[in-house]
């Protein structure tokens, strides 16, 4: 889980920044663009030339799926076609194949892409099971992009029903990277603390600033004050001398543990369906775009 964070929190930033600080509009063009013709024919991981057709989403569709209002969905989805970036069609909203070179939306999916492989290669340095090599068949990224999209959107769907706003999962997600940020990359300290059940000791966790959240995220300082004293007072979070900690009681809820299994047992199923595509288990960092993107900084 707080190799999924780094992932989903590096890759919600990044979205963030590309929709000049509206999350709900970002996480509403991801799944349009997820169910667009670009990646439809990746959905289950068999990516093949000439096998993509178009695709759209209603937007009733997306309010149930996103367990969003129909109202709001609507006006994001007006605001996204009105920039150029969705387009209506009597079968629903779709993303243009032109909408993808856009420099900043390209930029955004070859990170999402980039975190999902730096999520995989972590994984197997710390010797986590992964699916078996599939050589027969040749990798196409967006088969990978189809599959991070799955990861990050997995994050939403188990975890934002706990949240009144998307935001607040957004900011939980990022004060658990910043705590974990001394002992990540520890592998004695990070086993030691791999269940559920052996939250890290305080001392071992590193307090994080609120407005560093806010610079990291690319969120509002005076946004994420609110939205911080609200998870406060709720007691998903607690000050400390240096800042902001997740609290045992957050990390030791019951509610929260089980959607966090629930999470990673479907990030394990994205992952086998990758591996149907021909991602590449065997040397993850051969399927980079980019390059392993680094950790988003809490300075």
């Amino acid at each position: 889980m707080r190799l999924l964070a780094e992932m989903q929190t590096g890759s919600i930033a990044v979205g963030i920044r590309a929709f000049d600080g509206d999350l709900d509009r970002a996480i509403i063009f991801m799944v349009v663009a997820r169910e667009s013709e670009l990646l439809s024919g990746h959905s289950e991981g068999h990516a093949r030339p000439g096998e993509r057709g178009a695709r759209a989403i209603s937007i009733n569709g997306l309010a149930a799926s996103l367990a969003r209002p129909f109202e709001t969905v609507r006006r994001h989805i007006h605001g996204l076609c009105d920039a150029g970036l969705c387009v209506r069609t009597s079968a629903g909203v779709t993303v243009p194949p032109e909408v993808h070179e856009r420099p900043a939306i390209k930029a955004m999916f070859h990170f999402h892409h980039d975190a999902l492989v730096r999520l995989i290669e972590d994984m197997a340095w710390f010797g986590l099971p992964l699916p078996e090599q599939r050589p027969q068949v040749d990798y196409d990224w967006r088969t990978g992009l189809a599959a991070a999209h799955d990861v990050l959107l997995t994050g939403v769907e188990f975890h934002a029903h706990r949240f009144q706003r998307w935001i607040d999962l957004a900011i939980l997600v990022a004060v658990t990277c910043a705590n974990a940020r001394p002992f990540i990359y520890n592998r004695e300290v990070s086993l030691a603390h791999a269940d559920f059940t052996q939250i890290p000791d305080e001392a071992l966790r590193a307090p994080v600033s609120t407005g560093a959240v806010a610079r990291a995220m690319g969120l509002a300082t005076s946004t994420t004050h609110r939205r911080v004293s609200a998870l406060i007072e709720k007691g998903v979070l607690v000050r400390r001398a240096g800042g902001l900690l997740v609290s045992d009681a957050e990390l030791d809820d019951p509610a929260a543990v089980a959607d966090s299994r629930t999470s990673t047992d479907h990030t394990r199923q994205i992952l086998i369906r990758l591996a149907a595509g021909g991602f590449c288990f065997e040397d993850p960092a051969r399927c980079y775009v980019e390059g392993r993107p680094p950790l988003l900084s809490f300075a």
